[in-house]
């Protein structure tokens, strides 16, 4: 499997459960000293997901992609959108069908200042780049699974979560970025999610 985003703070965790589970694993990143520490089954490439020829390079001979890259609100750009037309068109290319995809849960209540101030003004060209990864996603003919957590936290894995289609459960609102590796890593092989959106939410 192929991870995208793998030195961030949930891929990093994607990365090792995979590991733990026996995956033979290939992380692509800009940063490779934020890994953990070298794996027999552990690949790391170095390289630019804006970078369509090494995102293919990367791809090549993977039984599945998993891509938790993330937008910096401080300074939006298209990395979601752009990062995954590049992943797909290289998955088509080279016959890889399984894809999952870390998005975003939009219809949690944030509170009056959140969802009337934070969101619209100061990240609305976040959700507008979720918004266009998802519509290629869904567009993408792949095997695809979206995961929608609500507000990451940091925290322990406790397989406590709830799942829920479409909307967030009721009074769901956070969840550990370990629980959301637990779920990708276990959701990849056994493809109960496949084109479906889910929202993870404790």
């Amino acid at each position: 499997m192929l991870v995208f985003g793998a030195s961030g703070r949930t891929g990093r965790l994607v990365v090792e459960q995979a590991l733990d589970k026996g995956h033979a694993v290939t992380a692509f990143v800009r940063a490779p000293k934020r890994l953990a520490p070298a794996h027999a089954k552990l690949r790391v490439v170095v390289g630019d997901a804006f970078d369509a020829g090494a995102v293919s390079q990367a791809i090549a001979g993977q039984d599945a992609v998993v891509t938790v890259l993330g937008p910096d609100p401080r300074k939006p750009d298209d990395v979601c959108s752009k990062s995954t037309n590049h992943i797909i068109a290289a998955m088509k290319a080279h016959g890889v069908a399984r894809l999952i995809v870390l998005s975003g849960a939009i219809d949690i209540e944030g509170g009056f200042l959140f969802d009337r101030i934070v969101r619209p003004l100061f990240m609305r060209e976040v959700y507008e780049d979720k918004d266009r990864q998802e519509m290629a996603v869904f567009k993408s003919g792949l095997d695809w699974t979206i995961v929608r957590p609500p507000l990451l936290r940091d925290g322990p894995r406790t397989g406590a979560y709830r799942l829920a289609i479409g909307a967030a459960p009721k009074g769901g609102w956070r969840v550990s970025r370990a629980d959301v590796a637990d779920f990708i890593v276990k959701e990849l092989p056994r493809k109960d999610y496949v084109h479906q959106a889910l929202v993870i939410a404790y």
